[in-house]
């Protein structure tokens, strides 16, 4: 999973998000998988990159790589 590392305004690196983060990320990914859910493209159900994931975390939408479908996150 990627990160971001930044000097904050105490002069300090900050990462984003953090380890604790992380692995709270890849635990309830792990329970919703377990459940049967999956994230995948609403039109040709491909599973999106984690670039895609973190996009649709950030904007709440990502654009499948394949068809080019906007995906939202729950939105109607």
């Amino acid at each position: 999973m990627g990160h971001i590392e930044f000097l904050n305004q105490d002069n300090e690196w900050e990462r984003f998000p953090t380890e604790e983060e992380e692995a709270n990320l890849r635990a309830n990914a792990e329970a919703l998988e377990e459940l049967g859910y999956m994230l995948i493209c609403q039109l040709c159900n491909v599973a999106p990159t984690w670039l895609q994931i973190r996009k649709r975390w950030i904007a709440k939408e990502w654009t499948c790589d394949k068809c080019h479908t906007v995906n939202s996150a729950g939105r109607a």
